[in-house]
């Protein structure tokens, strides 16, 4: 049997908002109204939230994934969560316009149904999570990168930019999750440094989206727009979250993950050499389906 032990980085996230309701800040009395007042009470559905130049720092000792029929391991140790420059992570939304519409977006939460009548998810229910105006600047750091007690080396991610994103959660007939999840991403730096050599491989200038109009090869041209999109839950290929028995007898977690958009990279450099941009454009995956079995 498998084991899983994950330390979820979007619990420093949650740990930080959390730190933010301070009871100081919470405390309010609750006075009854009468029904006259009500009646001449309104509202509309829905939360937006402003974010304004929220601080975090987030440290983990381990984070690993353990085989317990052999004790193997794949572990990142030591990892941090920082600005990539020493400093804590920072976030907001509601507060600028990040995507230079004109508009500044809060990140809105509501929970609705899909009203157009031509779409196969018609009448379906869903939470809705979007950020049309999000500033972040977020840097991991893993001090070791280990598999199967074997040091690989130090791992970078970022600095991680995510103008743009969007969630849509509701539930299949049966049971299971249909989910939508879109976002406009670019990373500076995925970085894999040895320890033995003090060598790197590294993928600079990373960038995800919908459709990049500039010339493949001259990253100077490149203008992403749009979301790089895992599921449509509007035009019926909702990626998908199941847990089971499969015909087979075994339980497992079962996952579609349509996928549509550009993946760009700047550059590849490998021991000192440069090998150039990269360019995967106008991709569509209609079907690819994870399975685990423990």
């Amino acid at each position: 049997m498998k084991i899983f032990y994950v330390y979820i980085i979007a619990l420093w996230l949650a740990s930080a908002a959390l730190g933010l309701l301070s009871p100081g800040l919470c405390r309010a009395d609750l006075q009854p109204l009468a029904n006259a007042e009500l009646a001449t009470i309104s509202g509309a559905g829905g939360l937006s939230i402003a974010i304004d130049d929220v601080s975090i720092f987030g440290h983990t000792g381990a984070f690993s994934y353990i085989d317990s029929d052999t004790g193997n391991a794949l572990s990142l140790e030591n990892l941090t969560l920082t600005n990539g420059n020493l400093r804590p992570a920072s976030f907001a939304t509601g507060t600028l316009d990040v995507n230079g519409d004109g508009l500044i977006s809060p990140l809105t939460f509501d929970v609705g149904t899909i009203d157009d009548p031509t779409s196969p998810a018609y009448g379906q229910a869903l939470v809705v999570l979007e950020a049309l105006d999000w500033l972040q600047e977020l840097h991991l750091h893993a001090e070791t990168l280990r598999f199967a007690g074997h040091d690989l080396g130090s791992l970078d991610i970022g600095v991680i930019h995510r103008p743009s994103f969007h969630w849509l959660i509701g539930a299949h007939a049966g049971s299971g999750i249909d989910w939508e999840y879109g976002a406009q991403l670019s990373i500076d730096t995925l970085r894999l440094t040895y320890n033995d050599l003090n060598d790197s491989l590294a993928l600079n200038g990373i960038h995800f989206g919908q459709h990049d109009a500039g010339d493949p090869a001259d990253p100077a041209t490149w203008q992403m727009t749009g979301q790089f999109q895992i599921g449509a839950i509007a035009e019926g290929a909702p990626a998908t979250f199941d847990v089971g028995v499969g015909a087979d007898n075994l339980a497992a977690v079962s996952m579609n993950l349509p996928l549509r958009g550009s993946l760009r990279v700047a550059s590849l450099d490998w021991g000192g050499t440069s090998f150039g941009p990269m360019a995967i454009d106008d991709i569509h995956v209609h079907r690819l389906t994870v399975r685990f079995v423990p």
